[in-house]
């Protein structure tokens, strides 16, 4: 209970962390906090501003990494699948026998 509300205190700072980072940068700075200076308007060199080739670039780079991710994740899915396939066909190919003999062993035991 204890790492729960730990972790409810640390997204709470977080979110306020992000409200007031975004009420800044569409204040235009107006919003006067002690220690905070803009250093610059130029979007090139600012963290608060993107210019229109820095969100082509991110609209390209989370496009990129999510199409990989689908990628990797649709093969692992195809590869574990048929490895269960193959652990259920030679399961399926073991003699009656044997497998006759290991249940009454279970059920003698």
């Amino acid at each position: 209970m204890k790492r729960l509300l730990i972790v409810g205190v640390i997204i709470v700072i977080l979110i306020i962390g992000g409200g007031l980072t975004a009420q800044i940068a569409s204040n235009g700075n107006q919003l006067a906090i002690p220690g905070l200076i803009r250093q610059t308007n130029n979007p090139d060199a600012s963290a608060l501003d993107m210019a229109p080739w820095k969100a082509e670039q991110l609209f390209l780079f989370v496009g990129f990494i999510l199409f990989n991710l689908i990628g990797i994740a649709v093969t692992l899915m195809a590869l574990f699948w048929f490895l269960n396939w193959q652990v259920k066909s030679v399961a399926v190919k073991k003699s009656p026998t044997a497998i006759q003999t290991t249940a009454a062993a279970t059920e003698e035991s």
